[in-house]
């Protein structure tokens, strides 16, 4: 199941949010965090029915976002791994974009917002993952056992592991929001999702020590392809001088190590598209100094369908043209902001993500329970031109040890964010920010000893906003 569940998890890099989706949207939320019950620039995706609070015109918000991330395992108390040993994943993302969109006049809000719902990224375990060292140590053990037997001692063995995945979904959100009674307001909108996943995965350059006279008497680490092409050379060598039995016995040892080169390679490489829309309902309040906001996203039924240009490994969910489910689990916001002094706002934010409910890759959803966060903002106004604010974010995942594993680090988190928005004329304001999460470890105990799991996220965003 660890590597079947590749397909599902080992690309998502999201910055913010659950565990397939991504709330981090804009350049202000990550300077102030709490956003649910914004009627700012923001709204067409945090808080979709305050666009109908907005004044009259066109709003456009422009954001670009970069993270960099770790994820990684220690296994100790291991009886085929060096205890402490260590295995880093390393994700980047250049940029993530996002762009929302307003136009607001009399009662009604029209609204758009196009970003990456989910994924976000590329990650690379470049020294493999424990878990697929553990998977190989009973082959690699049959492979010494049989140089051993062959007269040929061999006591060391190792393989290069490497996986590499690149996962995205992209949203393009469109709806309407309508005020009602000067203090109510009701959103009705849709997004489309498109779903983009590549995964790269490869066992190669198996490596021995076997003790060999004349060839490597000390049995220092050798590649079982560079031990081949020797023995294949001493064929060659021994039939040109005549000697047909040597001849036979080295020929017969390179198409060992040939084999066995072979037998301990495996390569990897697939796509996967899908898509779905999210049906998006939005509820809305604002009288004088307090705003609360509302927000329901219906679960998004997601098939991807895999285009695989080669699959060297024995699982067969990975060949061409199978189909998985990847779905967007229903997500429910609420929100409230307050203005406690005419400079001075407080927000608070809460989301809830129901993932037993949805259809996971690799029925994954049997092994979790719903996400919930609780969000805290504030903004302070001053110099007329300039806005600093902050926030914090405690994200809780119901995930059990069934679900968790080397290739899938989601973690219980907190993170922080902060940033300064400068209004750079009457139409157009500037914001940057910074967002840092930090990560709790999480220990399991696995059949090959015990894995401590932990992870690290930071990044920052530059963006516009435009009203005319």
């Amino acid at each position: 199941m660890r590597i079947s569940a590749l397909v599902a998890i080992l690309a998502t890099a999201a910055m913010a949010g659950g565990l397939n989706s991504n709330t981090n949207q804009s350049v202000i939320y990550q300077r102030s965090v709490a956003r649910d019950a914004s009627i700012d620039v923001d709204a067409p995706y945090a808080n979709p029915s305050g666009t109908a609070f907005m004044d009259d015109g066109l709003f456009i918000s422009v954001n670009s976002q970069t993270f960099w991330q770790k994820r990684g395992t220690t296994v100790n108390k291991s009886p085929i791994i060096k205890e402490g040993q260590e295995f880093e994943g390393d994700a980047f993302v250049p940029c993530l974009p996002s762009l929302l969109a307003t136009w607001h006049h009399g009662n009604l809000a029209i609204s758009g917002h196009f970003g990456v719902i989910g994924g976000g990224g590329r990650i690379s375990f470049d020294d493999g993952i424990p878990s697929f060292y553990a998977l190989m140590h009973a082959p690699m053990e049959q492979i010494k056992d049989g140089l051993n037997e062959k007269g040929l001692k061999t006591t060391k063995s190792s393989v290069d592991i490497s996986l590499d995945a690149v996962s995205y979904i992209f949203g393009a959100t469109l709806g309407a929001a309508y005020e009602f009674n000067k203090m109510f307001s009701v959103y009705l909108g849709a997004r489309f999702n498109y779903a983009m996943n590549s995964y790269e995965g490869e066992i190669s350059n198996l490596r021995l020590n076997p003790v060999i006279p004349g060839m490597n008497p000390n049995g220092d680490m050798k590649s079982a392809s560079e031990l081949a092409d020797a023995f294949e050379d001493l064929a060659t060598a021994s039939k040109k001088a005549g000697k047909e039995e040597d001849a036979v016995k080295y020929a017969t040892l390179a198409g060992t190590f040939d084999a066995l080169n072979e037998k301990a390679s495996m390569e990897l490489d697939v796509e996967q598209t899908g898509w779905g829309i999210t049906p998006i309902l939005g509820l809305g309040f604002h009288y004088k100094r307090l705003t609360v906001g509302a927000k329901l996203e219906y679960n998004t039924g997601i098939e991807i369908e895999n285009d695989t240009k080669k699959n060297e490994t024995p699982l067969k969910e990975y060949d061409d043209g199978k189909k998985d489910h990847n779905d967007i689990p229903t997500l429910v916001t609420v929100g409230l902001a307050y203005s406690i002094l005419d400079n001075v706002r407080l927000s608070l934010g809460y989301h809830h993500w129901f993932d037993s409910k949805a259809n996971l890759s690799q029925d994954l959803e049997d092994h979790i329970d719903n996400t919930y966060e609780f969000l805290y903002g504030v903004e302070v106004d001053f110099m007329k031109r300039f806005t600093l604010s902050g926030g914090v974010q405690v994200t809780r995942f119901g995930i059990t040890d069934e679900y968790i594993s080397d290739i899938n680090i989601n973690l219980n988190s907190t993170s922080f964010g902060f940033g300064l928005a400068y209004k750079a004329t009457d139409w157009m304001r500037l914001n940057v920010s910074y967002f840092h999460t930090l990560y709790q470890d999480y220990d399991e105990v696995v059949e090959y000893g015990l894995d401590t799991y932990n992870r690290d996220s930071r990044g920052f965003g530059i963006g516009a906003d435009f009203n005319f």
